[in-house]
């Protein structure tokens, strides 16, 4: 069959966490998710793939269009967002409208909110879960036109009825499964608003985290991690075959298991490729021994999820951790060359003007080279979610997805602050960071690149207009 992928290009929405400043220059990301299905689809060996990166190649809704004509796809595969969803569908009736193709969508959204997703006829099947084996399994019974209700893993209609079938249990081993279709993607044009070489892209190492802040949809408790040597064979596929010199490691925790990171930095050091590359951490899973290793692989950036300068704001959010610890780690990361990355939130749960004060001081305070101030938001799957539900008797992102008139911002959770006073705070966050005249000095002194410049130059511009 002729399967495309389409990853369209998205405006700013409502309670997305970045204001529309750092939105729009926040960089242009490899389609990471829809590139590991499209890899999954690829490697049948039997179906003939199309990749339309809309977002990276700036293409109109028209020019995709014209695109999927000139190939005549029998599936759309498209990746659904909650937040995002009403965007996402907009483009799928577009599709509907002017193909024939049947429309298959997937992403954690699908987990939480099937039944309302499915509600809307454009969507013909969900994938439910985790792809590697489901997707071999659907795309035969469509091609060979069997039923689809053996298949775990779907959701889909059957004469105006939604059928979910039995969850698929997720598969323990991750080694040698297929990597993300980066052949059919416009590798040249991804870039993040601090990457410093080309090409760049994302991969990922691992999956779940054990840990369980109230924040994040990611705490599945459940950690799987791929065994450095197989971690190694598609860098070394990147390197050569894609020409990339940067990668961001897009794991919930990389650092999870430290014996697995030391394994990873020698296959690496033992490789004799060089390229950069940055991971996510916790503050309290880094520490001397770990940092050695990083810094002797050329791990050049660290990004750490510090969240708050308040202590009782990181109770609130369940993040079990303290600004001692922060400190610490940042610290010691510094000590090695290590960049450090600060992600930072306003408007937590028990969040005051003092409390934002807290967290502007910290962040000012640390030896940090880059720091991201984003907007609370309260995703479907967490426990600050399920808070919240009790508290306004409603699930608003239920209603969300099956009705596009029930858009609204978000309430926040236990913080009285209003929306504008939560942009006001983010901005000034941001200018007391940035705009710091040694800070700006030290910064653009290690710019390695006219690119990287003309990027900062935009940012600070589109900042200070907005």
């Amino acid at each position: 069959m002729k399967l495309s992928f389409i990853y369209p290009s998205f405006t700013a929405v409502e309670n997305q966490p970045n204001i529309k400043a750092i939105a729009d220059n926040y960089g242009v990301f490899p389609p990471l998710s829809l590139a590991y299905v499209a890899g999954i689809a690829d490697a049948i060996g039997t179906h003939e793939i199309q990749f339309i990166d809309g977002n990276a190649l700036k293409l109109s809704p028209q020019e995709i269009i014209e695109r999927l004509d000139s190939f005549s796809a029998d599936i759309v595969f498209m990746t659904i967002t909650t937040y995002m969803f009403h965007e996402n569908l907009s483009w799928i009736r577009h599709i509907k409208k002017n193909t024939k193709a049947k429309v298959i969508v997937g992403g954690q959204h699908l987990s939480m909110y099937p039944h309302e997703s499915l509600a809307h006829e454009e969507i013909d099947i969900a994938l439910i879960g985790e792809a590697e084996d489901t997707l071999p399994e659907l795309l035969a019974a469509l091609e060979n036109h069997t039923d689809l209700h053996a298949i775990s893993g779907i959701g889909f209609r059957d004469k105006e009825k939604i059928v979910l079938t039995a969850p698929r249990i997720p598969r323990k081993e991750l080694n040698g499964l297929p990597y993300p279709a980066r052949k059919y993607l416009p590798n040249s044009l991804y870039t993040s608003f601090i990457s410093q070489k080309k090409n760049f892209s994302g991969i990922m190492t691992s999956r779940g985290c054990p840990y369980q802040c109230g924040f994040c949809e990611q705490k599945s408790g459940n950690f799987r991690g791929r065994n450095a040597q197989d971690v190694m064979k598609e860098l070394t596929e990147c390197y050569h075959l894609y020409d990339i010199r940067e990668f961001e490691v897009f794991d919930p925790l990389f650092t999870t298991n430290k014996q697995r990171v030391i394994e990873i930095c020698k296959e690496i050091i033992d490789s004799g490729l060089k390229f950069d590359w940055s991971i996510r951490s916790r503050v309290d899973r880094i520490d001397e021994e770990l940092c050695q290793w990083l810094s002797k692989a050329n791990c050049k950036r660290i990004y750490f999820g510090i969240e708050s300068g308040n202590e009782q704001i990181l109770k609130n959010l369940n993040k079990n951790t303290t600004l001692v610890q922060i400190r610490n780690a940042v610290h010691l990361t510094k000590k090695y060359n290590i960049d450090r990355f600060g992600y930072f939130m306003i408007g937590s749960p028990g969040e005051t003007q003092e409390t934002i004060k807290d967290t502007i001081k910290l962040a000012t305070s640390l030896p940090l080279t880059y720091a991201q101030f984003s907007r609370f938001s309260i995703l479907p799957g967490t426990d600050i979610y399920e808070s919240w539900k009790k508290e306004f008797g409603y699930d608003y992102w239920r209603e969300f997805v099956k009705d596009e008139s029930k858009r609204k911002v978000m309430p926040l959770y236990n913080c009285t602050l209003s929306e504008e006073e939560i942009e006001k705070w983010i901005k000034k966050a941001y200018y007391q960071f940035y705009f710091r005249p040694q800070f700006m000095a030290r910064y653009v002194a290690r710019m390695k690149s006219f690119d990287e410049f003309k990027r900062t130059v935009k940012a600070a511009v589109d900042m200070l207009v907005s």
